[in-house]
């Protein structure tokens, strides 16, 4: 991945009991990441044209950007659950303008001198490494709903929806072998933002509890994430990261309490944050007022 925040995301390669492939999560978009894949299929005697299904757990560029060029070589079917293909078009259909930016600064208060910030980053073409892609949304073959089941013959898996990370987000279950394909919906040494799939008329902190507490479930199950490593204790870990997030509620509640008026960047500025209210910029610092509105959302509802 580019940057320096995350190194890398996972793309997991499935073997039917046909011998046909099936991606989940593609990954980044680059020449070298796609040279990376054709050298492990071939490692396992097969090449693009042996690969069955592309499945994206959400439509983040490090889990799906590589899915285009994939479907397009390979001739594979791309899916994905129908409220994140939505998301998709709906950012492709609206991009940010300078307006739209401006309206939004108004309504989080956000100081005259710092506004540059949201608009340079609005009107770019740069992709961060945790937002949605800039370009035109691939073709989506088809769309899944929860409790579908894949067609991967030898393996049981069924999508789950999870929302909160984004709208769309999907965990894969195999039962059979124990095993949960969690996506960015809970990983082993970070804990997912949420609400980075675009607007949505539910609340994604909200829809991420609800989402926790589906996947606890399956405690048992062996965490296949799309960062970090592979991990046991799912339910644990599920349940810290809703934890984690609901302790920023609590710091919200307490502002919001004294003052139900307190404009979301003045809320934010008073928060806990890892590098510092004050050395945030750029997409950190939108997805800061924009978590912030998130739980000030949370706590009036």
């Amino acid at each position: 991945m580019p940057g320096e925040h995350i190194p890398c995301s996972f793309l997991y390669l499935l073997r039917d009991s046909e011998g046909g492939f099936h991606v989940v999560d593609p990954g980044w978009d680059t020449d070298a990441n796609w040279s990376a894949f054709v050298a492990a299929l071939e490692t396992l005697g097969a090449t693009p044209g042996d690969v069955r299904t592309i499945t994206a757990t959400h439509l983040h560029p490090d889990h799906l950007g590589l899915g285009r060029r994939m479907r397009d070589t390979t001739g594979a079917i791309l899916q994905l659950h129908r409220a994140e293909a939505h998301a998709l078009s709906t950012q492709a259909e609206h991009r940010p303008s300078q307006a739209s930016v401006e309206r939004q600064a108004d309504e989080w208060g956000v100081p005259a001198d710092r506004r540059h910030e949201l608009l340079a980053l609005a009107l770019t073409d740069e992709v961060p490494a945790d937002g949605a892609a800039a370009d035109e949304p691939p073709v989506v073959d088809r769309l899944l709903d929860d409790g579908d089941r894949l067609d991967v013959p030898g393996f049981e898996l069924v999508a789950i929806h999870t929302p909160g990370h984004t709208p769309g987000h999907l965990c894969l279950r195999d039962d059979a072998r124990s095993l949960l394909v969690t996506g960015d919906h809970v990983l082993p040494t970070m804990f997912a933002g949420l609400g980075l799939g675009g607007p949505t008329e539910s609340n994604a902190l909200a829809d991420y509890v609800d989402s926790v507490a589906r996947v606890t479930a399956f405690g048992d199950h062996e965490a296949l994430p799309g960062h970090g490593y592979r991990f046991t204790g799912l339910g644990e870990r599920a349940e810290a990261s809703a934890a984690h997030h609901l302790a920023r509620t609590a710091e919200v509640a307490r502002i919001v309490g004294q003052d139900p008026a307190t404009p979301v960047w003045q809320i934010a500025a008073q928060l806990t944050w890892t590098a510092g209210f004050e050395n945030l910029a750029g997409f950190m610092l939108f997805s800061a007022l924009s978590q912030t509105e998130m739980h000030r959302d949370y706590v009036r509802r």
